[in-house]
């Protein structure tokens, strides 16, 4: 079973942002995922995406619709 919680690191400690339900002493696996940081002039990310327009120079002309075989070698449809 698993469960997802949203944490806080505070004075070297993870404290949960909302109350758990855990046995005491129990011992649990972590796995830590860091949310980014939104820039606050593009809340939307939309900016981001824009700077990577051309980014790729070289890139063969079917790039976009052949994804997959470029990037996992998976055949094209």
């Amino acid at each position: 079973m698993s469960t997802a919680l949203k944490v806080v690191w505070e004075d070297g400690v993870f404290k949960p942002k909302e109350p758990v339900q855990f046995e005491e002493h129990a011992e649990l696996e972590v796995l830590v995922l860091r949310q980014p940081r939104r820039d606050p002039d593009d809340p939307t990310g939309w900016k981001a995406v824009d700077r990577l327009i051309g980014v790729a120079k070289d890139a063969p002309p079917d790039l976009s619709e052949n994804h997959d075989v470029y990037l996992y070698g998976k055949p094209a449809r």
